[in-house]
């Protein structure tokens, strides 16, 4: 019985042990000295004072001071993400096919999509507006693709293969055209040519660029010409004699 008294007796004097509440653990108190409670005290102050970004930054850009968010950026520098919290994607940007003027010449600054799409901001890619093309919607599209008759060029490539040079303007890479193979021609490289050759009146044929060698209509759907009455051939390059 006296052995009992002094086991309760010994429980009793215990101090009850209460708990410290910190960020992702409980620590008891009865197993840390003053000295060790009052720098977990002063710690936890500190981390409250530390600061604190909206949502985080979204885990696309680094908490600064004012709880300002840096968005984290592509490797060109531009802006990878954008909004308050670094949740909203950027597009790719390049120079706007129309802007407010801010001088002579400066009419066309870097932007989102060239000012020719809309940002969707949850993939970062750009919906381009129809007649319009690439990753920033920089460039214009060839009509109908050039009706698989031909090669989509920039106006650079094109004044290139005339041994010419248009590299300085603004647009020398945004707007194209048609290039058409052999035999086919038009904005689209729809019409299928004719044969032409050298007039046999001695006028003018396909020297001077006339379809069916100056004496007929091409028609240019086949490629077939339509000679005019007193002419005949492939390419209306013979006359009828008349008996």
């Amino acid at each position: 019985p006296s052995k009992c008294r002094l086991l309760a007796s010994a429980r009793l004097s215990t101090p009850p042990q209460t708990q410290l509440q910190l960020p992702g653990r409980t620590v008891p108190f009865v197993t840390m000295a003053p000295r060790t409670l009052l720098f977990i005290t002063l710690a936890s102050f500190v981390a409250m004072g530390a600061a604190y970004c909206p949502n985080g930054c979204s885990g696309h850009g680094s908490c600064g001071s004012n709880d300002k968010c840096t968005c984290y950026l592509r490797p060109n520098g531009d802006a990878a993400w954008t909004s308050h919290d670094c949740s909203l994607r950027t597009c790719p940007k390049s120079a706007a096919w129309v802007a407010v003027a801010t001088a002579a010449n400066e009419a066309h600054p870097s932007v989102e999509c060239s000012n020719k799409g809309s940002c969707n901001r949850k993939t970062g890619e750009c919906d381009c507006f129809d007649n319009y093309d690439g990753i920033a919607c920089e460039r214009t599209v060839c009509p109908g693709d050039c009706s698989n008759h031909g090669f989509c060029y920039t106006e650079k490539q094109l004044a290139a293969d005339a041994s010419k040079t248009y590299t300085k303007p603004w647009d020398a890479m945004k707007h194209v055209g048609c290039v058409c193979d052999l035999g086919y021609r038009g904005p689209d490289c729809s019409l299928q040519e004719c044969p032409s050759g050298v007039d046999v009146l001695k006028g003018d044929g396909n020297s001077k660029g006339r379809d069916c060698s100056g004496r007929g209509i091409c028609d240019y759907g086949a490629g077939l010409c339509k000679c005019f009455t007193g002419y005949f051939g492939t390419k209306c390059q013979h006359q009828t004699i008349l008996g």
